[in-house]
């Protein structure tokens, strides 16, 4: 196989960003391509009905085709997609979202409302990163499909105050460790240096160990939480859920329009942020989503949100949710397909998709943010 290249057509990008084309009965998967170009490819993998192949020439480029920007573009792994004008990054990963949602979410194409699409600048954007350290002064990024680590000196997608870690990396900080480097605003943390990191969204300051999870671009955070929580109070300002809660980012501007406002998350770490976050009205348990609704089945809250992790929410958790008909109800997602198969089930048991948002938190990568609102059955 070492030697079988073909030539080919790319018909489309797929999520995770390769190019799809079809070669003989053969659907062939190829990094680095654009939709259109006519490619030659080196086979790498195949199996029963599709392949895997390696870029060897691009025959007919792309419009779209742009120079990389970043010298370690190829080997470093952090992008794939600095060969793309920012504009097609955008469609594409729009694409990827409504096919999800046609796919996995088995929505009819016409009742899918307009995307509302956020960009984001697309270089020095990037605040949170988990890089490698290799010793002697020096840190990198795993290379694409590889455990080698690339050296790294500067990052044109990182802030720089991220960018402060690779040009003096502080003492102390152990090599073959992958601390959280964490930076914006003139400030930067290390983690296992130093104990908490700082962000600023929508005019509040946060702040949560260095370690726990927060968003890894804060531009396009004003508007996504403006979409996010549009409408959340309209059936009631009761009760909300914040669920997979993490330090706090919704929930303390849940603790605006409710009187409470109930967190989970497995993050043990991040119980005490959350709770300073959010205030007198929350309360936060430490545990995972799955326990907690087997506990807590009957609580009937106005509102919900849910930020996952990329697998998505578990089957037992899609059964209590349904069962629960929230009235209002928000599903964010780094992962449009977990995403869509999730609506699939909530859609069947009376939500209906009411809008539904594009942020581009991660240029230069085909990963995407998207945000659903959703309500309970057919009243607006």
């Amino acid at each position: 196989m070492d030697d079988e290249y073909i030539e080919a057509t790319i018909e489309k990008l797929v999520p995770g960003g390769d190019g799809l084309a079809r070669v003989n009965g053969l659907t062939v998967f190829i990094p680095g391509v654009l939709p259109g170009e006519r490619v030659s490819a080196r086979l790498i993998k195949r199996k029963k009905g599709w392949a895997k192949a390696m870029l060897a020439d691009i025959l007919e480029a792309s419009p779209d085709r742009r120079r990389p920007f970043c010298p370690l573009f190829g080997s470093c792994g952090g992008c794939s997609w600095q060969h793309m004008s920012y504009i097609s990054q955008i469609n594409a990963k729009a694409s990827f979202c409504r096919e999800a949602l046609i796919r996995q979410g088995n929505f009819p194409p016409e009742s899918i409302p307009p995307f509302h699409i956020t960009r984001s600048p697309p270089q020095q954007y990037r605040c949170r990163i988990r890089p490698v350290v290799v010793g002697g002064g020096r840190a990198g990024f795993r290379a694409a499909e590889s455990n080698q680590i690339v050296p790294v000196s500067f990052c044109p997608i990182a802030t720089p105050e991220v960018n402060r870690f690779f040009a003096d990396i502080p003492a102390g900080t152990k090599p073959g460790s992958e601390p959280v480097v964490f930076g914006e605003s003139g400030l930067y943390a290390v983690e296992g240096i130093h104990q908490q990191a700082e962000a600023r969204v929508a005019s509040r300051r946060f702040l949560f160990p260095t370690g726990s999870f927060f968003q890894s671009n804060l531009n396009p955070l004003d508007e996504l939480l403006d979409f996010a929580l549009e409408g959340a109070a309209s059936a009631g300002n009761r009760i909300a859920l914040d669920l997979y809660g993490g330090v706090g980012l919704f929930g303390a501007f849940l603790s605006d329009l409710f009187e409470s406002v109930v967190g989970v998350d497995r993050d043990s770490d991040a119980s005490e942020a959350w709770t300073r976050h959010v205030g007198h009205k929350g309360r936060f348990y430490a545990m995972r989503l799955e326990s907690w609704v087997k506990k807590h089945s009957r609580i009937r809250p106005d509102y919900a949100i849910v930020d996952p992790p990329r697998a998505g929410l578990t089957e037992s958790v899609r059964g209590v949710l349904s069962e629960m008909k929230i009235p209002r109800f928000t599903y964010v997602s780094c992962d449009p397909v977990t995403q869509a198969r999730d609506l699939k089930v909530l859609s069947e048991a009376g939500c209906v998709l009411e809008a539904y948002g594009v942020f581009d938190l991660y240029p230069q990568t085909p990963h995407v943010e998207t945000v659903a609102r959703l309500r309970w059955g057919g009243d607006s």
